[in-house]
């Protein structure tokens, strides 16, 4: 095997491995209210709910943003939370 023929191997590897981010990739740095319910699926009610928390990453500086990568920071930290205090995640059977 080439080195070039490792490389190429390597780079479709992480590819694979990398794909569940391009989702990510495509979102603005920062989400308005209404662009956060739609990449969340939440109410109005939800929003307002979630933009009161303390611990909530946004930015009201230039009105009310919500930086993408914290906010996903903050989703991966909190479902932490739901998965070892709630039955939520846990099978029925």
């Amino acid at each position: 095997m080439s080195a070039e023929d490792f490389r190429t191997i390597v780079r479709e590897e992480v590819a694979l491995a990398t794909k569940h981010l391009e989702p990510r990739k495509e979102l603005p740095h920062f989400l308005t209210r209404q662009e956060m319910m739609e990449v969340l699926r939440i109410s109005d009610s939800k929003s307002f709910e979630l933009l009161g928390r303390p611990d909530f990453p946004v930015c009201r500086e230039f009105g009310v943003k919500i930086y993408t990568d914290k906010l996903f920071q903050w989703i991966d930290r909190h479902t932490t939370w739901v998965e070892e205090n709630t039955k939520y995640y846990r099978s029925t059977s």
